[in-house]
């Protein structure tokens, strides 16, 4: 099973896709969206580390509005 069939599996698995869930099933469609990207990107175990770790301090910054 490769990263995005994982990430598939669990979201269905957590309920993510479902209509009932939270934003209906937008946040699990959002989801298996990155997981694609991030599949295709083909990071090895450390690139993928340091992606994630930028990304979400990115992520933070903007939210915080350090950004804007």
């Amino acid at each position: 099973m490769n990263r995005h069939e994982f990430f598939k599996k669990r979201l269905t698995e957590l309920g993510l896709y479902d209509a009932d869930a939270d934003y209906g099933d937008m946040i699990g469609k959002s989801v298996e969206q990155l997981s694609e990207m991030f599949s295709s990107q083909g990071h090895s175990g450390m690139s993928a580390q340091i992606t994630l770790a930028v990304f979400m301090q990115l992520i933070d910054e903007w939210e915080k509005g350090i950004a804007r």
